[in-house]
């Protein structure tokens, strides 16, 4: 066996949770129902409803899996549920960045790790198998949870985009944060 693929090999897309895999057709339902619940897009800038039509050309735009498109499922060990989606977009090569985005879709995984082990799959990947230096997002200034699981996964806040998005009849802040090389946690 060569070195590389023992490498691949002890080094999957798990965590202590969730296993990362591509989307599929089959997932779109689930998908089409994340991103059409309130619940699940408020913290999002998500803020229009998307047709089956529109969600089935999303995830056929997001099949293929590359450096411009690293996009993945997040399913859990146990019992091989699709729980939500992450990824990769605004690739730079020349940079070594990305911007990383996530949305754990099942409500009743909320609060329980499992995005925080998938931020943490994700960016291992980003910087093992990518070549990234820098990882980047923006999180809403109202979303603490979000920011909690950011931090503990090793993000540092770098600044405050004022009034960035509007929603709910009002402009709200984002936060602007980043991981770079050596700094993910896993504790």
């Amino acid at each position: 066996m060569s070195e590389l693929r023992e490498l691949v090999e002890h080094r999957p897309l798990e965590g202590r949770l969730v296993r990362l895999r591509p989307r599929d057709m089959e997932d779109e339902p689930a998908l089409h129902s994340w991103i059409n619940d309130p619940d699940v897009t408020q913290n999002l800038a998500a803020r229009y409803p998307y047709s089956h039509e529109a969600e089935r050309e999303f995830v056929k735009s997001l099949r293929d899996t590359n450096y411009k498109n690293a996009g993945f499922g997040i399913e859990t060990l146990a019992e091989g549920k699709l729980i939500g989606n992450l990824g990769f977009h605004e690739t730079e090569a020349e940079s070594r960045r990305a911007t990383l985005g996530i949305m754990i879709g099942e409500k009743d995984y909320w609060d329980r790790g499992y995005g925080t082990d998938a931020m943490r799959v994700l960016c291992r990947f980003g910087f093992e198998m990518m070549n990234l230096h820098r990882i980047e997002l923006e999180v809403l200034a109202v979303n603490a949870r979000a920011r909690r699981v950011y931090e503990k996964v090793g993000f540092q806040f770098e600044g405050t985009r004022r009034d960035a998005f509007y929603k709910f009849g009002r402009y709200i802040d984002a936060h602007v944060m980043s991981l770079l090389e050596g700094e993910l946690r896993w504790d």
